[in-house]
Formats: structure tokens, C-alpha cells, sequence
């Protein structure tokens, strides 16, 4: 088949890339693809890398089609071949998707229940939240790339808690245009971009609280005058609807605030700043802490809410050590309980190494997010302890948990579900079994049904049939017929706060 000769435009079918690439490519494949004059010897960087990019484009649109993701995954995280960890392949589709518009909850429950108080609430919340912004072409970047999903489309997916980490992009500069978001090494957007679009947000839904922390990344240092125009940008952004310092100290008490007294004081932003943003001096004058609260409302994010990072890429370890903190501070009612399940990316001990060279270990947080997202570890783990008291729960990826999100939210439901009746019947045939104890034990909070797993949830000795229930909440009835196989999952929860899901 012949190339384009248009060196800027590839139209070749995926498979017709696969197959030319692994049979014979002709020689004037990286003239074509590549460089508009190629030989040896001259070729040129800044003409190769774009269209570079173009062509892992499309080999990733090929071997998705012909190859399982986690193979993918494996190549791409592979050190022997990624060994810059671009990043390529960062899987952005969820293993059970289902409706994701979580944009306006806090207003739907606030309408039905203004006495539920914000420390009591589960609320989602995103790790390295604006880390999208980092181009996925950028050294290293699969390592520092969080989400996949901009700002405002988490919020709108329901999270209400934002990790913001910001640095200098221009060394020594005294422009707030210069203050970007950063991971590391890595450089993401302007941080003035992230603030309007959370303000954008609020506007469009001012019955939703959101708490944002703005973190300033170790090594990023910001100049003095720097930090001054970033509290009065975040000051001016907000405005009146920020928590402020008279507000801290007499009627927002983390312990008793409510849904409905923040409606009533119309606010509904909180700004948290770790303490490394301050102790600096500017114009003959000190900015610690406490100036910076009283002076532009950002208060100091040990004061109002307790949280751990965990340093650990074993998805067991991060399930035992979150449950160990929630035990150890649930009762602290008087700070938010930010409990975090997100995988570090390390390099570990010698051991590791052939691991990370060839793809069984990965630096890349989508690789160790997807693993900590199967259903038989973070799900299972979060729906049988859905009676304990989360607080804030912190994710990677938002995108691919969908399902759980929209359960944690659930949780929050004053609405009583009751199970009146359940069957399922084996695909085989036979007569149907009544499981209506098995998920009436299954029901979290009295609200809300979550089955990850049929199979093992209602302890069958088949995958593979139809589901049947008969359920109400207060005064509603509800009904399904589910046809079910080993991947299905099955949500049920309060129709005037969530919407149903089935999968």
C-alpha cells in the first residue's frame, strides 16, 4: 500500500500501519512519515519530534485494537522501551462505565437534608487535580500526570476536594502569570486558568462547596512578590464566598457546620495552603501564617483537616494503612479527615529493576490507579466498610471509577432503602433461588445497594444468570430484572439525589 506523500497527513487505516510496520516498511518510511528531506546524518529535532508525536498516535490507536490494554500498559510503562516515560497510552476509559454527572449534589442534598453536616458527608476528591495541564510530551510526564480530566469536568463528575500543587515557571520572576501548576520536575498551565475555572464553576452551581488546597511544590520557589499576588488572586477570585477568618472563628466550626448554613451564608469555597507558601517577608513586613489568614481568608491546612500520605505502590498497604488512620482519627470530628488512596510511584530497591525495565512494575500513576481500581480491591474494600466514617476520599483518575464515585456520593443519601424481595436464576436454568437476606446484609448506610460481584456477594455456584428485585425507597417503588454475568456490577441508590445506574 502506498504512503501519503504529504508528509503532515497520515490517513492509513490502523491495521494497515500494523501490518506495514511489521512486515516489510519501505525505505522512504521516515521520509514520508517523519521528514520531508531525510538521510542520515541530517536529521532534524525540532522537525522530527511533531511529527513523532503523530506517529505514537497512531501506533497506540493500532495496538489498541489488536491488543488487550493492560499489554499496552506494560509496553509503555516498560523502562527498556518508554525510557523517557512520555506519556503515551494513558488509559482514560473505565472498566464499568455508566452515567458520570455528579455536577450539582451538594444543592440536591442540601434540598432534602440542610441539617447534614459537611464533617459527616463522603466526599470525593482528586489527587494532583490540575496535573492534566502537563503536556503528555513532556520528559517523565506518565510519571507526573495525575488525571485525565481538566478541573472543571472533575467538578463536574462530583469531586469536591482539589490537591492544587503550583511553582515559578520563569525562575525568578515577579508575575502571578508566571505562577504555574507543577508535579515535580514538571510544569503544567497557568494557575490563574485553574482559578477561574473553579470560579466558573461555582457561579454556574453556587449551592455546591468545594475546599481547595493550594500546595507550593518543594524546589518550585516562588519569589515574595509572587505569593502576594497569588493571595490576592485567590482573594479577588473568590471574593465573599470564601470561609473567612471571622468566619473560622465563630460560626463555621467543622464540627456542627452544616449543608444548609453554608447555603445561608452564601458560601461555598474553603482555601487551604500549606504552611510552606508563608514565612516570608515582604515590604519590610513578615507574612506568616496567621498574617496570611487574616489578611487574604487562606487558612492553614493543619488547622482544618488531618490527612497522611501513605508512600506506597501496594494496593494492599494503602487499603490497611487508610484503615488504620480512619480508625485512629474518625472520632476528631473538629477537622476535615482527608483519607488518601493514591499509589506512589518509586523505584524501590535493585530488586525492582528487571521489574521496570520490562513492564511488570510501572512509575506511571494510571498503571498503579487501574490496579488499585479492580473491583476486588478498592471497590469491595470501600463497599464492605461503608458504615465507617469517610470523610474526604482522594483518588487518582477520576475518570476510571466512575461507578465508585457515584457510590461514594450515594453514601450520603438520608433516604431509607428497603429490600423487599430477590431472586436470581442460573442461566442454565432451574428453578430461582431467594437471596432477598443475602442483599438486604448487602445494603450500606440503609441507603444504598452496591454488588461488585455477584457471584461473590450473594455466594452463587453459578456467574451467569437473572437477577430479580423488588425494593423501595420510603414511599417509592422500585423494580429490576437484571441478566448478570461475572463483570457486572449493579448500583442502586436514591433516585431524587443520584440517579439509578444498572450495570
Amino acid at each position: 500500500r502506498e504512503f501519503p506523500t504529504d508528509p503532515n497527513v497520515i490517513q492509513l487505516e490502523p491495521f494497515a500501519i500494523t501490518l506495514e510496520i511489521t512486515t516489510r516498511p519501505p525505505q522512504n518510511f521516515l521520509r514520508h512519515l517523519c521528514l520531508t528531506d531525510f538521510s542520515p546524518g541530517q536529521a532534524c529535532l525540532h522537525t522530527f519530534l511533531p511529527r513523532l508525536v503523530n506517529i505514537f498516535q497512531f501506533c497506540k490507536m493500532s495496538l489498541s485494537a489488536i491488543v488487550h490494554d493492560d499489554h499496552v500498559d506494560v509496553v509503555c510503562s516498560a523502562l527498556a522501551v518508554n525510557c523517557c516515560q512520555f506519556g503515551c497510552f494513558i488509559q482514560n476509559t473505565p472498566r464499568i462505565p455508566c452515567a458520570s454527572e455528579n455536577h450539582d449534589w451538594m444543592t440536591k442534598l442540601r434540598e432534602i437534608a440542610p441539617s447534614k453536616k459537611l464533617r459527616n458527608l463522603v466526599i470525593p476528591g482528586t489527587h494532583d487535580s490540575a496535573s492534566v495541564t502537563i503536556s503528555k510530551w513532556s520528559l517523565f510526564a506518565a510519571v507526573g500526570l495525575c488525571q485525565n480530566l481538566s478541573v472543571v469536568e472533575q467538578l463536574q463528575r462530583g469531586a469536591r476536594y482539589l490537591d492544587t500543587r503550583i511553582g515559578s515557571g520563569v525562575k525568578d520572576s515577579i508575575l502571578v502569570d508566571d505562577v504555574n501548576v507543577v508535579h515535580g520536575i514538571l510544569t503544567g498551565g497557568k494557575f490563574v486558568k485553574v482559578l477561574e475555572d473553579v470560579d466558573q464553576f461555582l457561579c454556574d452551581n453556587p449551592g455546591e462547596f468545594v475546599v481547595m488546597e493550594v500546595v507550593l511544590e518543594n524546589k518550585r520557589q516562588l519569589t515574595a512578590e509572587q505569593r502576594i499576588k497569588v493571595f490576592k488572586l485567590i482573594s479577588s477570585t473568590f471574593g465573599d464566598r470564601m470561609i473567612t477568618k471571622d468566619d473560622y472563628d465563630s460560626w463555621f466550626n467543622l464540627k456542627y457546620v452544616t449543608l444548609g448554613e453554608l447555603a445561608e451564608k452564601n458560601k461555598n469555597v474553603l482555601v487551604l495552603l500549606h504552611e510552606r507558601i508563608c514565612g516570608f517577608c515582604y515590604e519590610d513586613k513578615t507574612f506568616d501564617m496567621d498574617t496570611v489568614t487574616r489578611e487574604f481568608n487562606c487558612h492553614k491546612n493543619e488547622n482544618c483537616m488531618r490527612n497522611k500520605w501513605h508512600n506506597t505502590m501496594d494496593s494492599q498497604r494503602i487499603l490497611s494503612s487508610n484503615e488504620e488512620f480512619l480508625e485512629t482519627y474518625c472520632k476528631h470530628l473538629g477537622k476535615l479527615l482527608n483519607s488518601q488512596f493514591v499509589m506512589t510511584p518509586a523505584f524501590g530497591g535493585v530488586e525492582n529493576v528487571p521489574g521496570l525495565l520490562f513492564g511488570m512494575k510501572s512509575l506511571r500513576p494510571v498503571s498503579l490507579a487501574r490496579k488499585l481500581y479492580r473491583k476486588e480491591v478498592l471497590e469491595t474494600f470501600l463497599r464492605d466498610r461503608a458504615d465507617c466514617k469517610w470523610n474526604i476520599v482522594l483518588l487518582d483518575f477520576v475518570d476510571l471509577c466512575p461507578l465508585l464515585v457515584r457510590f461514594l456520593i450515594g453514601l450520603n443519601s438520608p433516604k431509607k432503602l428497603t429490600i423487599e424481595e430477590a431472586t436470581v436464576k442460573s442461566a442454565r436454568g432451574g428453578d430461582s433461588t431467594d437471596v432477598t437476606e443475602a442483599i438486604q446484609n448487602l445494603v450500606k448506610r440503609q441507603c444504598i445497594l452496591y454488588l461488585v460481584d455477584f457471584q461473590n456477594d450473594v455466594k452463587l455456584d453459578f456467574d451467569e444468570g437473572e437477577f430479580r428485585l423488588k425494593a423501595n425507597f420510603e414511599d417509592e417503588s422500585i423494580n429490576h430484572v437484571i441478566n448478570f454475568n461475572k463483570d457486572t456490577e449493579f448500583l442502586l441508590c436514591d433516585e431524587t439525589f443520584m440517579c439509578n445506574d444498572c450495570h
